[in-house]
């Protein structure tokens, strides 16, 4: 028997669902900023389906704070030319190693 166990995007280590949380309530604290919930919600599109997952779980007040979260945090997808401009900038600043009696030329045989 397979045992299949699935780990919510949002729920820490410990077993935490970290969108819990009321603003002002001490029994009930907000356990990760609305910034941060934002944040993930528009960049990971796993934290999206996790979040669609354990929203319905939620307490009314908890559904109340995060509405307006999940309504303004639109996915965006990256820019695919900032991603590859980034890839080659990484490319360029690599490093070149120039050591040895050549300054990194081939071994042996002319150069030249």
């Amino acid at each position: 028997m397979e045992l299949y166990c699935m780990r919510e995007w949002w729920v820490d280590n410990v077993g935490q669902n970290l969108l819990k949380g009321v603003d002002g309530d001490a029994d009930n604290p907000i356990r990760l900023t609305d910034v941060f919930i934002h944040d993930f919600l528009r960049r990971i599109p796993a934290a999206r389906e996790s979040f669609n997952r354990l929203f319905p779980t939620l307490l009314p007040e908890e559904r109340e704070r995060l509405t307006p979260i999940a309504e303004s945090a639109t996915f965006v997808q990256p820019d695919h030319k900032e991603v590859e401009d980034e890839f080659q900038r990484r490319q360029n600043t690599a490093g070149i190693h120039t050591t040895g009696p050549r300054g990194g030329g081939r071994f042996g045989g002319n150069v030249g």
